[in-house]
């Protein structure tokens, strides 16, 4: 049988910080990267699925 841990307060707690952290990375990322740029250069070379 396996031991089952219940996340006690304080791992609540740095993961919340974690998920806040990488919101704020994933953000900062998108502001830099110009999607629109890459996916117009991934759809070009992509061949359509069901075609």
């Amino acid at each position: 049988m396996k031991l089952q841990i219940t996340p006690a307060f304080a791992d609540s707690i740095c993961d919340l910080r974690t998920r806040k952290i990488k919101a704020t990375f994933f953000s900062q990322i998108n502001i830099l990267i110009d999607w629109d740029r890459i996916s117009k250069i991934i759809d070009k070379e992509r061949p359509l699925q069901g075609t």
